[in-house]
């Protein structure tokens, strides 16, 4: 009689009763038939398989220059072409369901936000992904606030097979650990000793949504608590977003709470992030989101070259980083004062970076405000910039306080050891040249150049946002390297 791989009677259980496969995979881990003597690597395929049956597929769009549609603005193009370059394999599939052969030739399988309008998952294929992770593969889960589109009650039978529990909250905060005025869009700086958070000093969400905090790696902060979705009966009112009221009720539960969860599942690993845009391309590479994307995407499929930050900025260029103290984030701020326009503006035409971290290389280095106090070590790593020959952009600056010892400017000339030279006028800007060294370029002065006068993301400009928009644009393409 020819001998029948455990996996291969599951999948046919599956076709036939779903239900006669969940209790094959139960009896299987209870008898230890699940190749227990086999490696993992013996047992697994190679690459990505992108779930675009029950969740909208994002890789494949991204920023681009004309489009403001909301989830492209939020797509994830960029990250996984750098998969695809850096030698991993990905596929997509649109139809059909997923079952045991489907994953086999993979490592990791990657479900975006799945959606109500989408089809959910069948017992067979909750069945096939359970069997998938047990026997040595990964899922990489996207999820969001409260039951927006659904997504948590389409999870639910998926992740509490895998023993998670899924919610319906928004993970809200208070200052100093919200990016702006909304307690909605917050910043994550506590994390646990794991592979997915090696190297991580901040984070942020623009409105996600707690995970198990059991297996919890990312935390928000004590000040923080679990918003309760509002629905209303038959799910009219407030969608498809359901978000809370945005207050701290009593009955909600109070922080910390678990934002990017990472368990281990018989051979298998899960990673669940709770936030859409915290990979999507308009905040991907704001602090250090990009850094979280790589070492998930490491410890999923096993290669810790991934894991490498340097080798991912420095894949493309021009390479341009907007200088955020981590108290006083200008770049991630959404209210008309910040510049979270600029930081997606800039995304859309070169490889933009929004950190408090100068020391890598940079082709350009933007401060948001001259009166903005820099730290001792930013400005040192400033000055070093210049003396290569590099230059420094400069947003908004008053004239009168140009040359303030207290500020960007002032600080960085004393940490280059140079001297006020009279500035260079030129039409909208003042150049500070440096003997030997680079220039600062100082937009205006006086004039202000934030999220007030740029066109938002999801917007098509109007005339006045686009010459204001494209003065930035012009501005950084003189000031960048003429090499480049």
């Amino acid at each position: 009689m020819t001998e029948t791989h455990p996996t291969v009677l599951c999948d046919k259980a599956a076709r036939g009763s779903a239900g006669v496969c969940l209790a094959l995979l139960v009896t299987m881990a209870a008898t230890g038939l699940a190749d227990e003597k086999l490696p993992v690597d013996s047992l697994m395929g190679t690459g990505v398989l992108i779930d675009g049956i029950h969740a909208n597929d994002l890789t494949t769009v991204g920023l681009r220059s004309d489009v403001y549609a909301y989830h492209e603005t939020a797509g994830y193009q960029r990250p996984f072409e750098y998969l695809r370059a850096q030698g991993i394999r990905y596929d997509r599939v649109t139809e059909g369901v997923l079952d045991v052969e489907r994953l086999a030739g993979y490592r990791m399988l990657f479900v975006n936000l799945v959606s109500a309008e989408r089809p959910p998952l069948l017992v067979s294929e909750i069945a096939a992904i359970r069997s998938f992770i047990a026997r040595g593969g990964s899922m990489l889960v996207i999820t969001d606030h409260t039951n927006c589109y659904y997504h948590a009650w389409r999870l639910k039978p998926l992740l509490t097979e895998l023993g998670i529990e899924s919610y319906t909250d928004t993970a809200c905060d208070q200052p100093p650990h919200t990016l702006a005025k909304g307690p909605g869009w917050i910043t994550v700086t506590r994390f646990d000793p794991h592979p997915v958070t090696e190297g991580l000093r901040r984070i942020a969400l623009q409105t996600g949504g707690p995970v198990d905090s059991r297996w919890a790696v990312a935390w928000s902060s004590d000040q923080s608590w679990a918003d309760a979705w509002i629905s209303g009966p038959f799910g009219e009112e407030n969608a498809p977003g359901f978000y809370g009221n945005f207050v701290a009720d009593a009955d909600e539960p109070a922080g910390p709470l678990g934002i990017v969860l990472a368990k281990e599942f018989e051979r298998g690993r899960i990673v669940i992030v709770g936030d859409q845009n915290l990979f999507g391309e308009s905040f991907l590479h704001y602090a250090d989101n990009y850094r979280l994307w790589l070492n998930i995407v490491a410890w999923l499929l096993h290669d810790e070259r991934l894991r490498d930050a340097s080798a991912y900025r420095q894949w493309r260029r021009p390479r341009i980083v907007l200088h955020e103290p981590a108290d006083d984030p200008v770049f991630g701020n959404c209210e008309p004062q910040g510049l979270y326009n600029s930081l997606v503006l800039l995304s859309r035409h070169y490889w933009t970076f929004a950190s408090d971290d100068l020391s890598a290389p940079a082709d350009l280095v933007v401060f948001a405000f001259n009166e903005q106090k820099v730290e001792t070590s930013v400005a040192q790593a400033a000055a070093r910039h210049l003396r290569d020959g590099k230059n420094i952009l400069i947003l908004n600056a008053e004239r009168q306080l140009l040359w303030d010892e207290n500020g960007a400017i002032g600080q960085i000339l004393d940490q280059a050891a140079a001297e006020r030279s009279t500035p260079r006028e030129t039409p909208g800007k003042l150049i500070l040249d440096l003997p030997g060294g680079g220039s600062i370029h100082v937009l205006g002065p006086d004039g202000v150049l934030d999220n007030g006068v740029l066109p938002p993301p999801t917007s098509a400009p109007s005339e006045d946002q686009q010459r204001q928009a494209q003065m930035l644009l012009d501005a950084v393409r003189v000031a960048l390297p003429s090499a480049d």
